[in-house]
């Protein structure tokens, strides 16, 4: 799989990157500086918010559900940015320890942690279209630039928003995959501990080949969420218009904010 260089090093921070730096398919490039993603905040160090403000941020879009946020609060709440918080629900990280505990131990044996991965990239697809448009919205407006979007991993649910903004801008499709794939090695030191942490709750009943599919992203996830939306709607831009009712002025404005001349 091809690298993508990493310019930015975060002692408290997993999975952070600009996502753009790409060519189009109308030959244009997708502006860098302007548009970053992440996992959640709340182990950023001084030094880490020192560079956090380099960027000049001037919104974060957090997509945690409000358990996730109180479990874990942002280290950049008082730094002059705006922060939004935006919820996609995500099952996997909603859980307090004893829920968590009681889901493992009892469903263990029954449940296809594959198959839960699936749902949850149609509910962000064909259930989220509010939080969706939102996001666009923000996005869209010059005033908010540069802007961050993160949620807990930042792996599925920014992964998933990440994927359809650069698909809409024109970068192109295998190109946008690999990058969503590379949460997988930015991840992967965190992910052994939340490995770990599964399997003690779950009294080791749960294989680590079993929770595999919660742990990591998978090119099967995203393709085939995205698959489903060409084929219901033609393009990313008919699905942003019809389904999440987002208008043509916010995104030909969000295609100019990301897009060098």
């Amino acid at each position: 799989m091809k690298q993508f260089v990493d310019f930015y090093q975060f002692k408290g921070l997993y999975n952070f990157r600009d996502i753009g730096g790409f060519k189009t398919s109308n030959g244009k490039t997708m502006r860098k500086g302007v548009l970053f993603r992440s996992g959640e905040l709340s182990r950023l160090t001084n030094q880490d918010i020192n560079k956090m403000n380099s960027l000049g941020l001037k919104l974060i879009c957090d997509l945690r559900t409000p358990q996730e946020i109180k479990s874990k609060p942002s280290r950049m709440e008082d730094q002059g940015v705006r922060i939004k918080n935006i919820s996609i629900y995500d099952k996997s990280q909603e859980f307090t320890h004893f829920e968590f505990f009681n889901f493992f131990y009892k469903k263990s044996n029954s449940i296809d942690f594959r198959e839960l991965m699936m749902e949850m990239y149609q509910n962000m697809a064909f259930s989220s279209f509010n939080e969706i448009r939102s996001i666009f919205h923000l996005l869209s407006n010059e005033e908010n630039l540069p802007a961050l979007i993160h949620c807990t991993g930042g792996k599925d649910r920014t992964g998933f928003i990440a994927a359809i903004i650069q698909l809409l801008v024109g970068v192109q499709h295998e190109i946008v995959i690999e990058k969503y794939l590379y949460s997988n090695q930015l991840i992967e030191p965190r992910m052994k501990k939340v490995e770990k942490f599964i399997q003690i709750m779950s009294l080791f009943q749960v294989s680590s080949e079993r929770i595999k599919p919660i742990l990591e992203v998978r090119r099967e996830y995203l393709n085939d969420v995205l698959s489903q939306i060409i084929k219901r709607y033609g393009s990313i831009e008919v699905y942003l218009s019809e389904s999440c009712n987002i208008s043509s002025d916010c995104l030909k404005n969000l295609k100019e904010h990301l897009l060098e001349s």
